[in-house]
């Protein structure tokens, strides 16, 4: 063998030890490590101490006007005023937009004109068969004429359900805001624009009263028992998330709502206390109803509560060593739980995550 071949061969062997020494360190290390923190116990602890505490239930919702409405066209006609913009404030029974009346006064009279023919030849038959203001079934007649009298009795009612919605229509010809308010929406309505069937649903104005601004939750049935009114509510909205508004039950709805999951709801509301310039319609976020709230009393974290033989427990630190309290239960958050009694201020609990189990 050369003596290139010799160094190459000693380098190889030099570089197999190398790994080998090292995979054996890792391997010795690894077992050290866990067979050391086999069965050894790892706990934390909290000293109990005097805190408030506030208990509550959550529900989502979203900002609301108490008084809002909606003003849309009902009869298709062209537009021929439209009086408010976005942003004006309006007072109550003032006219916002107007349709043609020309249009709608001859439709009017054409129905009128219609129902005049139609009552002529209704009074005529009567006449013809000598029914007039009696009663058809008291009259002897062939079952061909009652059905003619019947048709003309028909005819007549259907005219004057004409004459009605006409002049409905021509009434209705011009938009009035039944409320004070602002106007949140002019529905892009134009002067000039004709309404058809398709865009009187989508054309309207909204006009809101802002100060009669609300919070409209939705409260499970589970819940719903715990709801009360004038009940205190926190309520933190999503555009505003390190802020609180404050307000209380106003309304709690006596029908329930279906849910997609076969719950049921139950539709809450709560007025604000006082006004803020912040609070827009639409706006979504939380509520926080108080069921109870306590200061200075005993507190300490809820996962430190165990649950035994149908008891509370705790583990108070004792001679260094954990033993078992039954205690009793107050107020609880879903972090927090007020003991009412079992352990006294000051005492140190443990909470045990490995070794016997009583995490």
């Amino acid at each position: 063998m050369s003596k290139n071949k010799q160094k190459q061969s000693l380098i190889n062997k030099i570089k197999t030890n190398k790994w080998n020494v090292l995979a054996a360190t890792i391997i010795l290390l690894g077992g050290l490590y866990f067979r050391g923190n086999t069965g050894k116990e790892e706990y934390r602890t909290s000293v109990v101490s005097k805190q408030s505490i506030t208990q509550s239930i959550n529900a989502s919702g979203e900002v609301i006007a108490k008084d809002m409405v909606e003003l849309r066209f009902n009869t298709p006609s062209k537009v021929t005023w439209v009086g408010v913009k976005k942003g004006d404030l309006i007072n109550k029974w003032t006219a916002v937009a107007s349709l043609d009346k020309r249009v709608l006064e001859k439709n009017l009279k054409k129905k009128l004109l219609d129902y005049q023919t139609i009552r002529w030849d209704f009074e005529q038959s009567q006449d013809n068969y000598d029914v007039s203001g009696r009663n058809l079934n008291l009259v002897g007649l062939s079952d061909e004429e009652k059905r003619i009298l019947e048709k003309s009795q028909f005819g007549l009612d259907k005219s004057v359900l004409d004459v009605e919605i006409s002049q409905l229509a021509a009434k209705e010809a011009v938009l009035v805001s039944p409320i004070a308010g602002t106007v949140i929406s002019d529905g892009g309505l134009v002067a000039g624009e004709n309404l058809t069937l398709t865009t009187l649903a989508s054309d309207y104005i909204k006009i809101a009263d802002l100060s009669t601004l609300q919070f409209k939750v939705l409260v499970d049935e589970v819940d719903f028992g715990k709801i009360s009114i004038g009940q205190s509510v926190k309520i933190v909205l999503d555009a505003f998330p390190d802020d609180s508004f404050i307000g209380k039950v106003s309304y709690i709805s006596r029908e329930g709502m279906k849910t997609l999951s076969g719950g049921v709801t139950i539709p809450v509301e709560v007025v604000f206390d006082g006004t803020d310039e912040r609070l827009v319609i639409g706006l979504s976020g939380e509520a926080d109803f108080i069921i109870g709230k306590k200061e200075d009393t005993l507190v300490i974290p809820r996962e430190f509560i165990k649950s035994v033989d149908g008891n509370q427990v705790v583990y108070v630190m004792e001679n260094n060593e954990p033993k078992m309290r039954v205690v009793e239960i107050g107020l609880t958050t879903i972090a927090k739980a007020e003991i009412l009694s079992g352990i006294d201020e000051g005492e140190e609990l443990v909470l045990i995550k490995n070794g016997n189990g009583n995490e």
